[in-house]
């Protein structure tokens, strides 16, 4: 019996593994793509990529059960919680469009000089008066601008600044997602609109659960080993429809 109990231990699928080779796949595939960039560079390219695009988009319209796996990925999403570099992987905040860095305010407002701007990174830096100079990732902007000491209407300033910036390309992934099951009743752009986002979506989200994986920010468990499962559905299938020479 004892032999039966480390038997039967034995005969679930690890989709940690599972991910992890599909994965191993589509690095590959991206290192022939982009010998030249980095891992961030070529997850942003990709995201570009009317090739994959499109073999994404004949998925969505006639893939077995790909629609669902996206909705499951959502789903357990929600339940297991993973963090990837403190932050938590959810579909109601995806960076579905690349941050860049730019200036977004540099003048005088209500007799105060502001100069806030997006910097590489992923991160913010600015400067309200004769304060300091800050720098921090999205997340964190509430607990800086308070370390500063900043008032009301300075805090707002720059969080509202910041706010419309972000939200150019971070999105709520999940209206997108539930609408691939019936995708055939939107228009033509609207369509066109649902598969750009959730492609490019599922592309950050890949790429964060790749990260908090390989780097074991994982606390595996049965909701955790969901969100893998799916993820692996959705990248095999992609895998599979990758032209190759």
């Amino acid at each position: 019996m004892d032999k039966f109990k480390e038997y039967r231990a034995s005969i679930d699928i690890d989709y940690y593994v599972y991910f992890t080779k599909a994965y191993f796949a589509f690095n590959a595939y991206l290192k022939a793509t982009y010998p030249s960039q980095n891992d961030r560079e070529k997850i942003n390219s990709i995201k570009d990529f009317n090739v994959i695009k499109s073999k994404f988009e004949l998925l969505v319209r006639t893939g077995k059960h790909f629609a669902d796996d996206f909705n499951s990925l959502k789903n357990s999403l929600d339940s297991a919680l993973i963090q990837n570099q403190g932050e938590t992987i959810l579909c109601n905040r995806v960076m579905v469009f690349n941050h860049r860095a730019e200036s977004l305010y540099s003048n005088r407002y209500r007799g105060i000089n502001y100069d806030i701007r997006a910097i590489n990174g992923e991160k913010f830096t600015f400067k309200v008066g004769n304060s300091s100079q800050a720098t921090c990732k999205y997340d964190d902007l509430d607990s800086k601008l308070t370390e500063l000491g900043l008032t009301d209407a300075q805090k707002t300033k720059v969080k509202d600044t910041i706010n419309s910036f972000v939200a150019s390309y971070s999105i709520n992934l999940s209206p997108e997602i539930e609408k691939l099951k019936d995708i055939t009743d939107y228009s033509i752009s609207e369509q066109e609109e649902i598969i750009t986002k959730t492609y490019r979506g599922y592309i950050e989200i890949l790429y964060s659960l790749r990260n908090a994986l390989f780097h074991s920010e994982v606390k595996p468990n049965s909701d955790v080993m969901k969100v893998y499962k799916y993820a692996y559905f959705i990248l095999r299938k992609i895998l599979h429809e990758i032209p190759t020479p």
